[in-house]
């Protein structure tokens, strides 16, 4: 479990980015980790190049990665300046300088050097890019929104602390671009169709509701939904019809999944009552759905501003990847075949594709389909995918300790990764998550 550290405050960061000369090179590449926080923080500072009118590129990387690689990256684009953002840096060896060092913004470091180039930290990247694009030139307040939807991801709303993310909160808030909001926490909202909102749903997932047709009408039959709405965005219910549909809602789902189906959620008052970005949860479960999906790039350009052909693109893909999450999750409730040892459940389940399994795996483990409190390995024809309960277990920490094992592995959700290579190999890593797992109690 890593150790509470206090943050900086947007002041900090502000004086800390006075000591920072952005690369006056006309070429930029910015380095990202496939975080939403970090794809955020990388919108702001794509933004803040084109305003430079400065030649830039996003690339994506594992979240964790040797300073050598680095220093490989820096030698290949030795032409363009460097930012590298959300991600944690193996080793003791020094960044080369060459044409000049890397902005690093987040993340951790083993080495001294590395950490004396750093900005903010992983808790307050987007406040941190914000902070940085506002030293050299004048941000809007869309930058605004896309910093303060960053800090909000990693706020304790219930127990907030002093620091940049409640600084960038206060001043979205004193302009009125986000307003906080009780009620269902679900992607598609102010988007989708009643049934579909709820028949969709894999983030939470609603064990017996979501890919159950005949349930979710049920659901708004019995909530006595008028006949008008049933085609129309949650949002669009009164207050009392609201509550019916919660008071139902409640009978039918575990109380576990109340926390994540029901609380509190952010509303950026600028954008579209009707887009799926609206509201805090939709960018989070967006984000988390692109990085398992292999689609990073179309998101971001969403957050850069196309809300036209790029979001229609992405909300057809998340939809069928949703609906087919929960099909197979839905045939693993009625036949799993599991082989089970004291520390981590393993299950074959050929003819699905790699993509679906870090969402199956988190929701088998939610929905108590195999032991909730061990880690579960699945495996296809060509991946092996380890996915552990969310609890106090960091992914960068998972990623670190499998990498200083030598075994490969790739990135595949914050609570899942790909172990790559020989049957020897995975088993290692499936036995260090287990061993970390149950350390972390």
């Amino acid at each position: 479990m890593s150790k509470k550290v206090k943050q900086p405050s947007l002041k900090s960061i502000e004086k800390d980015c006075n000591t920072i000369e952005l690369d006056k090179r006309n070429r930029i590449l910015i380095v990202s980790s496939p975080y939403p926080s970090a794809l955020l923080a990388s919108a702001i500072l794509s933004r803040t190049m084109m305003r430079l009118d400065r030649r830039f590129h996003i690339t994506f990387i594992e979240p964790v990665v040797r300073i050598d690689d680095i220093n490989e990256l820096k030698q290949k684009y030795d032409s363009s300046a460097l930012i590298l953002v959300g991600l944690d840096l193996l080793g003791a060896t020094r960044i080369k300088k060459g044409s000049g060092y890397p902005i690093i913004i987040g993340g951790k470091s083993e080495s001294e050097q590395t950490e004396s180039l750093r900005l903010g930290t992983d808790f307050t990247l987007t406040a941190a890019a914000f902070a940085l694009s506002k030293s050299v030139t004048e941000q809007t307040d869309y930058d605004l929104q896309l910093a303060v939807a960053g800090a909000l991801l990693n706020i304790d709303i219930d127990k907030p602390t002093k620091d940049a993310n409640t600084d960038i909160f206060g001043l979205a808030k004193s302009k009125s671009l986000v307003e906080e909001r009780k009620g269902f926490r679900l992607l598609g909202v102010s988007m989708l169709p009643l049934d579909e909102v709820f028949f969709y749903s894999t983030n939470p997932y609603l064990k017996g509701i979501s890919g159950n047709q005949k349930v979710c009408d049920s659901l708004l039959n019995e909530a006595e939904i008028p006949v008008p709405k049933l085609r129309t965005p949650l949002n669009n219910l009164s207050s009392k019809e609201a509550q019916q549909l919660t008071s139902k809602l409640i009978l039918n789902i575990d109380p576990n999944t109340l926390p994540h189906l029901l609380g509190t959620d952010f509303e950026f008052i600028k954008e579209r009552e009707s887009s799926p970005i609206r509201h805090l949860s939709g960018i989070e479960i967006m984000g988390l759905t692109a990085w398992t999906l292999g689609e990073l790039g179309a998101f971001m350009s969403i957050l850069l501003g196309d809300r036209g052909r790029s979001l229609r693109l992405v909300i057809d893909s998340h939809m069928n990847h949703h609906k087919d999450v929960i099909s197979t999750v839905q045939r693993l409730e009625s036949s799993t075949r599991s082989e089970s040892t004291l520390d981590a459940t393993s299950l074959k389940i050929n003819g699905v594709k790699n993509e679906l399994l870090p969402d199956i795996g988190r929701i088998v483990l939610e929905s108590g389909i195999v032991d909730k409190g061990r880690p579960v390995a699945l495996e296809n024809e060509d991946s092996f995918i380890v996915i552990w309960p969310a609890r106090n277990l960091s992914l960068k920490e998972v990623y670190q300790k499998i990498l200083n094992n030598n075994v490969e592995l790739t990135a595949t959700s914050s609570q899942s990764i790909r172990i790559i290579g020989s049957n020897q190999e995975k088993e290692r890593g499936l036995q260090i998550i287990s061993e970390m797992n149950k350390k972390s109690g």
